[in-house]
């Protein structure tokens, strides 16, 4: 197989790459993973219209996104453990939506430091996944930290007063592998 071009193409390369553990982990849901099996079919329903009869000789698809401008209407979203997949993690993944113009946003359950993201891409839009904790005093310092890190805004995440049940995560008695904290 060749670079990868489509979401396609990325599948295979991490089912051909990726640890049996890290691979589950990114590509399964809770339960019976009904939501990310609706999500999917709802994503494949989205179509680009094209526009007919237009002047195509200068294109531009940038947006501007809480007044940031942006290159393009897709970002990086919050994924947990990135280091799972690649020893840079996170960081990497901010430093290409630095240099492609677009947002990143940092999962509050990453394997890298917002101190580090930061450091990494100093000119990126960065946004920052938050869960509120019980412990306010830790929710605090984390938008402290990610405030004082250049972090734009906040992504809060409502919909999870818990972990879900990962069964693939059951199955392969899942663990973060000992060089990542």
């Amino acid at each position: 197989m060749g670079e990868p071009i489509c979401i396609k193409d990325f599948e295979e390369f991490a089912y051909k790459t990726l640890p049996r553990n890290a691979l589950d982990y990114y590509r399964s849901g809770a339960g019976q993973q009904e939501t990310l099996a609706n999500n999917k079919r709802a994503y494949s329903n989205y179509r680009i219209r094209p526009r007919c009869l237009r002047n195509v000789a200068e294109t531009d698809i940038s947006v501007t996104v809480q007044g940031e401008h942006v290159s393009m209407p897709v970002g990086i979203s919050p994924t947990a453990m990135q280091r799972m997949a690649h020893p840079d993690g996170e960081c990497a993944n901010a430093k290409a939506a630095q240099d492609m113009g677009t947002i990143f946003i940092l999962s509050t359950i990453s394997t890298s430091s917002i101190e580090e993201v930061a450091e990494a891409a100093p000119r990126g839009i960065k946004w920052f996944q938050l869960y509120i904790y019980r412990d306010r005093e830790v929710t605090r310092q984390l938008v402290s930290r990610a405030e004082h890190a250049g972090f734009r805004a906040l992504v809060l995440t409502v919909d999870a007063p818990f972990f879900g049940l990962r069964l693939a995560d059951i199955r392969n008695k899942f663990v973060l592998p000992p060089h990542l904290k």
